[in-house]
């Protein structure tokens, strides 16, 4: 393996790119789909609130789309 690729993985895992959202507006997020207190014990735990969000699948994806209905 080249000496850039292992820095970049040990870059990358040292500089995380920053939350989409803050704590209040994942747990905001999360009381809409009635899972605030397992969000706010995933964020106490060490995730951040987007990986809280991904965790229970509440994570407000962009680019997704409704199904088309037949």
């Amino acid at each position: 393996m080249k000496l850039q690729t292992l820095f970049w993985r040990w870059w990358y895992k040292r500089h995380p790119e920053p939350s989409k959202y803050t704590k209040d507006e994942a747990l905001a997020i999360a009381r809409e789909h009635e899972l605030d207190a397992e969000v706010m014990m995933a964020i106490k735990h060490g995730c951040t609130p987007d990986e809280a969000l991904q965790e229970w699948d509440i994570f407000p994806y962009d680019n997704v789309t409704e199904p088309k209905q037949v």
